[in-house]
């Protein structure tokens, strides 16, 4: 071999090491991203103080060591359109998808739509699913279900959701008639609680997450955008008897509730919680009590399963550049203002828990700024430092990860169906109807929303501000 080829070789090996190295220096430095959603999870989560009773130490721990958003709010307080707003970048009014049997794909413009997940694709990452995180799994067929939006993830887990149903004699033995209780639908399979003879391994939901913790395991030639899904609380609430056992019953407290909360509510409003008439149904059996604890039985089964996943990661050599992102759907309502669900513009259903831990740029601490779900596209591009995506309907927020009472002048817009809406501030929750009913409350002196203020001449100039920011938004 001549010496022209010798130096040939040995530059060729060079470039090849330096290629590898500069990429190996790229991967590093890339912040992974790992996202964890909780269906119907509202803020009684320990660290967000919402029941004295929760019991949720894996999602405490994360909070200790993450940002801590009290005031987060969805952009729809329904399962579909909050996961699609989220997803999207975009509002519901934009999309047209207001419900649970919408697709984005098909709305005219939205076809080509490049999801949170597909735009960390396109800038260099792996991108994994497990559970729920368009509004369908994966699911175990061959094909993936139309709802899990094919495409938006590299692979999925092929797996089902939440917890194994009981037998069906042993369902529905609490008395409620749904008949009774004006009850129709889906309710009327899924009003259901009581806790399963069943190992955490062998549930839908434990599954995903450990699917999850397998792929941290895992070695990865490139930085990634994991996402798992945690199927419970949401209905019926079925979940391992351990975790019902956690709880006794006559020591549960029960959430504030009034008489007659609504009737100095908008007629929709009322309407929309079927003015109270399965709250008295639970009441009248007897059963506030018994659907409270399964709620919260049900929520330290999903905080256990977003354990498993948490605890892969620490297992994992990625603890030291992996983002944590932890956040529900939307909120639900349990007895508060006479209602048993979601679906309402009040606090209870458009609140969600929200952390974020950075350990390269975050530090801990609570942010009480009125942050959307729809500002997580915006911020988690920020935090990666990708380059932005200018057509995104939310704000970035990431300064507030390291700075929690940073700037921060965006209230939280919240829709229900077309013309519904609502904004929330630090101190103020305003709601307009699509009949022209609006409601205003305030929330330093009225943090359970029963007073509506909006025709108190005293809050002339705060009703006043909200229609016109009200106005803005809907413009953009």
């Amino acid at each position: 071999m001549n010496k022209r080829k010798i130096i040939q070789n040995i530059f060729g090996v060079l470039l090849v090491l330096i290629s590898v190295s500069v990429q190996a220096q790229v991967i590093k430095q890339k912040k992974n991203v790992l996202l964890i959603m909780v269906d119907d999870m509202n803020d009684w989560v320990g660290a967000f103080g919402g029941h004295p009773q929760a019991k949720t130490p894996h999602m405490d721990a994360l909070a200790k060591k993450g940002m801590v958003f009290k005031k987060a709010y969805c952009s729809v307080p329904l399962c579909n359109p909050s996961r699609t707003s989220m997803l999207t970048g975009y509002q519901p009014f934009k999309t047209g998808v207001y419900g649970n049997k919408e697709n984005f794909r098909d709305m005219d413009g939205f076809e080509n739509t490049t999801t949170l997940p597909q735009y960390f694709e396109k800038n260099g990452y792996k991108t994994a699913a497990a559970g729920k995180i368009f509004h369908s799994p994966r699911g175990t067929k061959p094909q993936p279900k139309k709802g899990s939006d094919p495409g938006s993830f590299q692979q999925e887990h092929k797996g089902g959701l939440g917890v194994q149903f009981p037998p069906v004699a042993q369902r529905h033995q609490h008395g409620i008639d749904f008949e009774r209780a004006g009850v129709k639908g889906s309710k009327t399979r899924s009003f259901d609680w009581l806790g399963i003879d069943i190992e955490d391994e062998r549930t839908h939901d434990w599954k995903s997450a450990n699917y999850a913790a397998n792929f941290l395991q895992e070695e990865h030639d490139k930085p990634f955008f994991l996402a798992c899904g945690i199927f419970r609380p949401h209905l019926p609430l079925y979940a391992p008897q351990k975790y019902f056992d956690m709880f006794d019953e006559e020591s549960i407290q029960l959430p504030k509730v009034i008489n007659q909360d609504l009737e100095d509510v908008g007629k929709i409003g009322s309407n929309w919680v079927g003015r109270g008439k399965l709250h008295k149904e639970v009441v009248r059996n007897n059963q506030r009590k018994a659907f409270v604890k399964a709620y919260l039985a049900n929520l330290a089964y999903a905080d256990a399963c977003v354990g498993h996943v948490l605890n892969g990661l620490e297992k994992s050599k990625y603890t030291e550049n992996t983002m944590v992102v932890l956040m529900g759907d939307h909120g639900w309502h349990l007895g508060e203002k006479e209602h048993w669900s979601k679906q309402t513009l009040w606090e209870e259903a458009a609140k969600t828990p929200l952390i974020i831990y950075d350990p390269n740029k975050g530090k801990s601490g609570v942010s009480l700024k009125t942050v959307s779900l729809i500002d997580v596209y915006p911020t988690l591009i920020d935090l990666c430092e990708l380059p932005k995506k200018e057509d995104l309907d939310g704000n970035s927020f990431a300064h507030l990860v390291s700075n929690p009472n940073g700037i921060w002048e965006h209230p939280a817009l919240t829709t229900k169906q077309k013309g519904n809406h609502t904004l929330r501030n630090e101190n103020f929750r305003y709601i307009v109807y699509v009949n022209g009913e609006e409601e205003l409350y305030d929330h330093r002196i009225d943090p359970n929303e029963w007073n509506n203020e909006v025709n108190n001449s005293k809050y002339k100039s705060v009703v006043k501000d909200f229609r016109k920011q009200l106005k803005i938004l809907l413009r953009r």
